[in-house]
């Protein structure tokens, strides 16, 4: 057994040798497998559901007793999204939403019998890079789209969940400190078989400074040209004749049943400025914006300013605000405004407090005040009041 051992020892050792001898190398163990892409692994999904508690005291309904109606409701808004790279410049969007054919919410009220309810085409866009990157980007994007204009944390033209449909540009450039943006639209607002078709076009500018690691500015203009409005019928989803707060008309163009159209023009211009400091670790911001309808004679005027502070983009951080918002009742297209202020639309005026807080990794829980809001400013004598509370619970995957 020993002079085994010993052969074994002498065999190895002549072999370790003659490898060092003849610079003979170890076989390398080959690189791990790595299947190659499918189309699948140019596909992204994700999705939010929000639950909401909401109370609404509404001065100018009443109840069975007289008194100024309490409505209390429970309603979900559910998004399913997904996008899709055509290539290193291109890609596509879609996404489902609750909220029937409402143009300006996802919400959908809980309590109609157990009833289904629907799912409605909320996205359907192809966004197109033309330079493929991101410093300096100019994309085309056509469709269904998300909202391409800048909007402040509140805005007094646009809703946060309006999904505009037509095409759209939207640049930006870095220059040193400064950041220039500038989008532009053509957009479909009502296409008619038998008359004009009611479209906007719209222009944006705006310039961005970084005056330090903490602090920056950023000013604008927007310009927002709707075509084929005065003397049109008013446009609403429900077909309820309602104008949004707009100024109407006898209406029956293009022998319609409503009874309203739109009194005015709407050539919207807003400036809008916002101010940014980070204090104590969490960014403070400031903002304003001035609207006027240029076409319009009188009413024709809106003012917001607010701030909010914190951000939610981890467990257990917060962020609050506070906004004030004035719309006359011709200063904007009503349809398209903020659908919770003073019940939506125009010809309102109000405050707004909330908070947000990050309870764990995509689940968040906030509360919306709207107080001291007056519906029907342009008439004092028909002037009521609006208050509006919201709890929500939002998880997204």
């Amino acid at each position: 057994m020993k002079r085994v051992l010993a052969c074994a020892l002498v065999v190895a050792g002549f072999g370790s040798v003659g490898l060092a001898q003849t610079g003979a190398v170890p076989v390398e163990a080959p690189p791990p497998y790595v299947p190659p892409k499918t189309w699948a692994d140019n596909l992204k999904f994700k999705g939010d559901l929000r639950y909401r508690y909401e109370q609404i005291n509404d001065d100018s309904k009443v109840d069975s007793g007289g008194d100024t109606l309490r409505r209390e409701r429970e309603r979900i808004r559910a998004r399913l999204s997904a996008s899709g790279k055509v290539n290193d410049n291109a890609k596509v969007g879609l996404e489902l939403s609750t909220g029937q054919s409402d143009p300006v919410s996802g919400n959908q009220s809980l309590g109609d019998g157990f009833s289904k309810d629907e799912f409605r085409l909320n996205l359907a866009y192809i966004d197109y890079n033309f330079t493929g990157l991101s410093e300096n980007e100019l994309h085309g994007i056509g469709g269904k789209m998300k909202n391409p204009f800048i909007t402040m944390p509140d805005d007094l033209v646009w809703d946060g969940d309006a999904t505009p449909e037509g095409l759209a540009l939207k640049g930006k450039t870095a220059v040193g400190n400064a950041t220039f943006l500038g989008n532009a639209g053509y957009m479909w607002v009502q296409e008619r078989s038998t008359d004009d078709d009611t479209k906007l076009y719209a222009g944006q500018g705006a310039v961005k400074l970084d005056l330090s690691e903490t602090m920056n500015v950023m000013v604008g203009v927007s310009y927002y040209s709707y075509d084929n409005i005065q003397g049109f019928d008013v446009i609403d989803w429900e077909n309820k004749n309602n104008a949004y707060g707009n100024s109407t008309i006898n209406g029956s163009v293009s022998g319609s049943t409503t009874n309203k159209a739109w009194k005015t023009e709407f050539t919207p211009v807003v400036y809008f400025a916002q101010f940014e400091v980070w204090v104590a670790g969490r960014p403070l911001d400031f903002y304003v914006q001035e609207l006027s309808n240029i076409d319009a004679d009188s009413y024709d005027q809106g003012h917001m300013y607010g701030v909010t502070y914190g951000k939610l983009n981890a467990v257990k951080t917060f962020e609050v605000g506070y906004s004030y918002a004035e719309v006359e009742k011709d200063a904007t297209l009503g349809m398209f405004t903020d659908s919770d202020r003073w019940g939506g639309g125009t010809d309102g005026k109000g405050h707004k407090v909330f908070a947000k807080y990050q309870i764990m990794k995509k689940l968040q829980g906030g509360i919306t005040y709207f107080f001291n809001d007056e519906r029907k400013i342009s008439d004092s004598a028909k002037s009521t009041d609006y208050d509006r509370l919201q709890i929500d619970l939002v998880a997204s995957f």
